[in-house]
């Protein structure tokens, strides 16, 4: 899990999510290899069903990271990408 993510100095974790909008389900695809100027190479790649259109798809991303985390929701924001495929998540600790 190291190679995806990063803790920063507040103790929050950010995790690098690549994101496949639109898809038959939301699942997680794995690891995959990925260009950014990011400290991390790879990303969590997740499909979502939900179309990225008026916020939607962020927020099941956001639903579905708090459920599989056993999270409140209120813990996890994007904290870059919102508009792109490529988002950087925090949980805050």
């Amino acid at each position: 899990m190291k190679d995806y993510k990063w803790q920063d100095k507040d103790g929050q974790t950010f995790i690098l999510i690549k994101v496949k909008p639109g898809s038959k389900r939301t699942v997680i695809n794995g690891i995959v290899d990925v260009k950014t100027v990011y400290p991390v190479k790879k990303a969590l790649s997740i499909s979502i069903s939900s179309q990225p259109e008026d916020n939607k798809a962020n927020k099941e991303l956001i639903e579905f990271m708090a459920d599989n985390l056993n999270l409140p929701k209120s813990s996890i924001r994007i904290s870059h990408g919102l508009k792109n495929r490529l988002k950087v998540i925090s949980i805050a600790s």
